[in-house]
């Protein structure tokens, strides 16, 4: 019984995410054309980075449906937290600031855009109930 309680345990904790896990360039494109960056790097355990997201349409299900303009500029993130596999962070749009989170699977990460109530309203009033993570890719340039 002892060894399957550590058997267990081993097996939880190297099902973790790390830092490492997320460090790299990720980038998501539709039709060829990318609508979002995001670069992050490890430095003594902890990530930081840049973002950047191209302007884009949403379908009534909340997939990415049309990319509009796929120019952007980086900007830094901030408030970067890895907490139960779930990689938190945020970025200043003007004077708003946008939050994100990223979960790893199969190699991609999918990253989800955190809204305030308000900005679902607004989205609900479009018909959109909820945005989708979108997927990102890891660039071979990491």
């Amino acid at each position: 019984m002892y060894a399957l309680i550590i058997g267990a345990a081993t097996a939880i904790l190297a099902a973790q995410s790390t830092p490492q896990q997320f460090a790299g360039t990720w980038t998501a494109a539709l039709a060829g054309k990318t609508y979002a960056r995001l670069e992050l790097h490890e430095s003594g355990g902890a990530l930081g980075g840049r973002v950047c997201l191209g302007s884009m349409h949403f379908d009534r299900s909340g997939e990415v449906s049309e990319v509009l303009e796929t120019s952007c500029t980086f900007t830094p993130i901030f408030d970067v937290t890895l907490r139960d596999g779930v990689l938190r962070f945020a970025r200043r749009d003007d004077d708003e600031t946008d939050r994100f989170e990223l979960r790893a699977t199969n190699g991609n990460v999918l990253m989800t855009f955190v809204f305030t109530d308000a900005v679902r309203a607004e989205l609900a009033s479009q018909g959109i109930a909820d945005l989708k993570p979108v997927r990102l890719t890891r660039s071979a340039d990491r």
